[in-house]
């Protein structure tokens, strides 16, 4: 091969290696995901809810009810961002991921960039677009007293 075209071929490896990385510089820089957690306890309840990522620790926060908590963020580089929270109240507790990058999760579940999660009763829901109503995801779980209560620091982790 001759120096030209040497010259000629690593360009457009060059090019080529942007086209395939520029869907994931364009999501994390130009789109902002948005994280809604709500109570909608029926009897006045307050909710709990500890979300982190494993870099953002967004602290504990008490939900009046029909109240919101709410985060904007963008994703980072390589589409590896996720959030998780620990819900709780007198009637149970659940650990969940309430944002990760994942195409069939954003797309059917979150309409690409908003995802709304509400507390109720019987559990936790999402509320699915598609459908334009909140839809159970999650049953609480009955409280543990002997659980090991660090499970967002090693799920972070991991």
């Amino acid at each position: 091969m001759s120096p030209a075209q040497n010259v000629v071929t690593k360009k457009m490896m060059l090019v080529m290696a942007l086209c395939l990385t520029q869907s994931l510089v364009t999501h994390s820089i130009l789109n902002k995901c948005h994280v809604h957690v709500s109570n909608g306890f029926s009897h006045g309840e307050f909710l709990e809810a500890h979300c982190r990522s494993k870099d953002d620790d967004l602290g504990v926060r008490h939900l009046l009810p029909y109240n919101e908590f709410n985060w904007t963020f963008r994703t980072n580089f390589f589409s590896t961002t996720k959030f998780s929270c620990h819900m709780w109240w007198t009637g149970g507790e659940k650990y969940l991921d309430v944002f990760w990058t994942d195409d069939k999760f954003l797309d059917k579940e979150c309409a690409g960039n908003n995802c709304r999660w509400r507390s109720q009763d019987d559990g936790v829901y999402l509320f699915n677009y598609k459908h334009k109503e909140y839809r159970l995801k999650y049953n609480w779980d009955p409280w543990n007293k002997t659980k090991n209560h660090s499970y967002l620091d090693k799920k972070m982790l991991s």
